[in-house]
């Protein structure tokens, strides 16, 4: 009897493990395309930049506040107008070079993409950029049946009621806002002028947090690869990220710091400290390590003229590295 008792178990712990996911929901953060309620330009059409903006803040785990989602849709609205060129639409070839020039993660297109595909990358963690024909979401809170191009993030999906969760930045409800399966089948089609995006080709952008593909583009042309930006802390949209007057490429060639927000240049490999505290670091490739005391100090070699004081937020933005004790 017990062996019974074991086979029937077994029985049913393995269904268990090979049951199907039927449901999942990613939390990435929600804003809506105007963070202010404004709808006027740049927001009423800031549709592809607010999904991008959001993509991100899931990879980096970071949360919207008013302000923040203002700042990170206008940033990449900024360089979009500054590297692309000034627009109201952007299709998904220009939402990919958005990403994988200038984003720490990367993206590619997928043309024709099934139900199944689409939640395999759901499974995995992974968003999803739609681009599509606003019109075919019938949307009850767009105004004069919604916009002829959209874009949206897929988060989640429901097999239950056949449902694909969404952070909808086109109205103000959109948090994981839900549309059937067939709705977004249908409605996916990519950017066509003259408002024929009903005719566009049907194209996904899917994400992906690890750098690949892109990690050798220097979109800035500052000499730093995208993946050496990322590295050092500095801005892959600038070729200048401390506004200092030297290129960061040129600074880090030279072994100064391309992100020291100060007057005087700072090597890298030079004793650090703020004005509040005594507390001194060895700043180098990015990082900041502490020095324990005096004596593994003074062991060094260091003397204490060498320290540079800078401020108390550039040390405070420094990776904290391995403390020195000997």
């Amino acid at each position: 009897m017990k062996k019974i008792y074991i086979f029937f178990a077994s029985i049913i712990l393995s269904l268990s493990i090979s049951l199907p996911v039927f449901s999942k929901s990613l939390s990435v953060p929600f804003t809506i395309q105007a963070p202010e309620q404004n709808w006027s330009q740049p927001w009423q059409d800031a549709c592809e930049e607010t999904t991008i903006a959001m993509v991100d803040f899931f990879y980096a785990k970071n949360t919207f506040t008013t302000e923040s989602a203002k700042t990170e849709i206008l940033k990449i609205i900024n360089i979009k107008n500054k590297f692309i060129g000034e627009s109201l639409d952007e299709n998904a070839k220009t939402i990919l070079t958005l990403i994988n020039n200038f984003l720490p993660w990367e993206a590619h297109i997928k043309a024709n993409p099934t139900l199944e595909e689409l939640k395999y990358e759901i499974d995995n963690d992974r968003p999803i950029i739609l681009p599509v024909h606003g019109r075919y979401l019938y949307n009850p809170f767009f105004k004069n049946g919604g916009p002829d191009y959209h874009t949206l993030v897929i988060s989640g999906y429901d097999d239950s009621t056949k449902e694909f969760i969404t952070q909808e930045p086109g109205t103000r409800y959109g948090l994981d806002f839900r549309y059937s399966y067939d709705t977004i089948m249908n409605a996916i089609h990519d950017f066509l002028p003259d408002q024929k995006t009903m005719n566009g080709d049907k194209l996904t952008i899917f994400t992906n947090p690890s750098i690949s593909n892109s990690a050798h583009i220097d979109a800035d042309a500052d000499g730093l690869t995208k993946i050496e930006e990322i590295q050092q802390k500095t801005l892959p949209w600038s070729k200048d990220s401390d506004n200092d007057g030297y290129e960061d490429g040129k600074e880090i060639s030279m072994g100064y710091s391309p992100i020291a927000k100060t007057t005087e240049k700072i090597l890298l490999g030079t004793l650090i400290k703020s004005p509040e505290s005594p507390m001194v670091y060895l700043f180098h490739n990015g990082i900041r390590r502490h020095i324990l005391n005096e004596t593994v100090f003074i062991n060094h070699g260091w003397k204490w003229f060498d320290i540079f004081t800078v401020p108390s937020s550039f040390v405070e933005n420094l990776q904290l590295g391995e403390e020195i004790v000997q």
